[in-house]
């Protein structure tokens, strides 16, 4: 007969209304309703684990629950120093690295012997990550404009987009612990006309060791600056419109293709945010 998990040392201490079936010492994750056993396979939902459970309980129980303790188990199931990670299993804890493409990835513990387990859940933590382009223009004469010390305008160097097909196309990959939509994808422009913006952006995703073209997302058409356009400014346009949830999954590579129509300007860089685990 397997032996009961015990809880020892728990910190961080809360109450938690169940919304499904949770046994004592399971990693639980809020599904927008109520807690509930976590899955680093269900990124649609978002069940990354936020504590470990007290207590067993079905649907409605308030239970305890922990951010921080030492689970002891007789049964010897845990790798003395080997990282933990929530699993693909609903509730359980591995020391195998999810490995299915959209998993998200979510690091909560390390075996201190083959019968103690640490867990220490962290909150989820926003990080930043800033693309360049690779590849601006596509060589026509006079879209690229590398201007001499310029004291008057302090123009920039790189790609003139003007109309241009393909003006930059910007390649990047999610991270493997993200949880829910990026928080942002902010191209940032240097202008050199107070025409008002218009710019198209195609997408692609994929994920390693498969098709090339996962998900196109949303193309976007007609998209300007968060403000009025002025000439010699830097100016942010919101792309995160068409990276849709079929399109933003946990630790798949993207790109995505900057097309103008109106206005000119020198595209910079994309700023990505993630809120990962």
């Amino acid at each position: 007969m397997a032996s009961e998990v015990t809880i020892q040392y728990a910190e961080r201490i809360a109450d938690l209304t169940l919304h499904g079936l949770v046994i004592k010492g399971n990693v639980v994750a809020h599904d927008g309703t109520g807690w509930v056993q976590a899955d680093a396979s269900d990124a649609a939902t978002n069940l990354y684990a936020q504590y470990i459970a007290m207590q067993s309980g079905k649907s409605g129980n308030v239970i305890k629950g922990c951010k921080s303790c030492v689970l002891y188990d007789a049964d010897a199931p845990y790798t003395a120093n080997a990282t933990a990670y929530v699993s693909a299993t609903p509730g359980a804890i591995t020391h195998t690295r999810p490995a299915t493409n959209g998993d998200v990835i979510q690091v909560i513990g390390r075996g201190i012997s083959t019968t103690e387990l640490k867990v220490d859940i962290e909150n989820p933590r926003e990080v930043e990550e800033v693309l360049f382009s690779v590849c601006n223009g596509q060589g026509t004469a006079g879209i690229y404009e590398i201007p001499i010390a310029d004291t008057v305008t302090k123009e920039w160097a790189g790609a003139n987009a003007d109309a241009a097909a393909n003006a930059a196309v910007f390649v990047g990959r999610m991270p493997s612990g993200m949880v829910g939509a990026p928080l942002a994808a902010d191209l940032s422009v240097n202008t050199q006309l107070a025409t008002a913006l218009a710019i198209n952006v195609a997408y692609v995703a994929a994920y390693n060791e498969a098709s090339n073209v996962g998900d196109a997302g949303v193309p976007q058409t007609g998209l300007t600056s968060a403000t009025a356009t002025a000439d010699n400014t830097i100016h942010r346009v919101d792309i995160k419109a068409g990276m849709d949830a079929d399109f933003a999954k946990a630790g798949i590579n993207f790109g995505v293709s900057i097309n103008p129509t109106a206005g000119s300007f020198i595209p910079l860089c994309l700023t990505m945010r993630y809120l990962v685990v």
